[in-house]
């Protein structure tokens, strides 16, 4: 029983009741056609996405000259081979990585062909301080390096080191347990 100024209010308590109910059933709803209906989707249309740019033949054929050719130099892909890779320079280079490793030291040999340097940069950051080695490379011939590295991730990533057009310029390497 609810009081106000010391007198009893019975009435005002049903109101309140009352009205409550009726708000509270205001919330409700019933759906006759449950579960047939869908509802309705919201569709936005966009504009197409922009064409991709068309190849370059002329770009195309320089770079596949390019890859043969380092291939020659390169040689077959080693049969023991661990991590290795190549691709074109232009851009942020060419990269490779390898989420896990067996700590142990390899042999790297790399090459370029289409400029004049790169630099093959093979890193595991996730070591105290990093573990970081860089082969600089004249473009034409191979070049190569023996790293020491520990268990866990490593990348490699080939860059051009001039200032050179380097749109069809490539850069490969092969690491191979060192002998």
């Amino acid at each position: 029983m609810g009081f106000i100024g010391g007198k009893p209010v019975r009435g005002m308590m049903l109101v309140v009741f009352t009205v409550s109910a009726a708000v509270l059933s205001a919330c409700a709803y019933t759906d006759d056609e449950a579960g047939t209906s869908a509802a309705p989707s919201a569709s936005t249309s966009r504009p197409a996405p922009p064409r991709p740019p068309t190849a370059d033949p002329a770009l195309a054929r320089e770079q596949a000259g390019n890859q043969a050719q380092l291939d020659r130099i390169l040689g077959p892909r080693p049969s023991d081979l661990v991590l290795g890779g190549s691709g074109g320079l232009s851009g942020d280079g060419h990269r490779a990585s390898l989420p896990g490793l067996s700590k142990g030291s390899y042999l790297v040999t790399s090459s370029c062909v289409g400029v004049t340097n790169a630099a093959l940069l093979i890193a595991q950051p996730d070591r105290r301080g990093g573990t970081n080695y860089e082969l600089e490379l004249k473009c034409g011939r191979t070049g190569g390096m023996i790293v020491k590295l520990e268990t866990g991730p490593v990348f490699a990533h080939l860059v051009p080191t001039t200032t050179e057009e380097s749109r069809a310029s490539v850069a490969g390497f092969w690491m191979v347990p060192a002998p």
